[in-house]
């Protein structure tokens, strides 16, 4: 694992003892980088102008990750841009699906926003994939800012390439 791995699991572990001290997931160990998705905005090493965010699973199967927001991201004056929380969770559950070896695209997601997130804030992100039938996987994705769960989301997803298959 390189120093920047390192880093980020380091600062993703403070995130998670701000949540419950006793109970933090242990191992975690580095979600693969599928190749499809080598340029996404959010997680793709390969976009120029992307956040790289790299997630974390534990032996739960749940992804973690960390992400410190800026001015960049800003909707109303001092905080994050709705939208831009919801492409976070989106970004999450699709890795809690890459996680499980599954390559999906989002096939509908509700969110709640739950507290307005100031810019700067330090955001833990996790997700997880509940029992499901292929092709549709039903997901779980929640945002918390000092351990305050700020925002949450559930969505299925959908095989990619499922929907083509059948109109053929």
């Amino acid at each position: 694992m390189s120093a920047t791995h390192d880093s980020e699991k380091t600062q993703l572990l403070k995130e998670l003892q701000s949540l419950n001290n006793n109970n933090i997931p242990q191992p975690l160990t580095l979600v693969r980088k599928k190749k499809s998705h080598q340029g996404c905005m959010l997680c793709g090493p390969n976009a120029v102008l992307g956040l790289k965010l790299d997630f974390y699973s534990d032996p739960n199967q749940q992804v973690w990750a960390h992400f410190k927001s800026s001015i960049h991201q800003q909707g109303y004056e001092s905080i994050l841009h709705g939208g831009f929380l919801a492409a976070l969770l989106d970004s999450s559950m699709c890795q809690a699906v890459f996680n499980q070896d599954i390559e999906a695209v989002t096939a509908d997601m509700n969110i709640r926003f739950l507290h307005e997130m100031k810019i700067n804030s330090d955001i833990l992100m996790t997700a997880k994939v509940l029992p499901s039938r292929p092709p549709l996987y039903k997901v779980e994705g929640e945002l918390y800012v000092d351990g305050l769960l700020m925002a949450k989301s559930n969505a299925r997803f959908m095989t990619k390439g499922f929907a083509k298959s059948k109109v053929n």
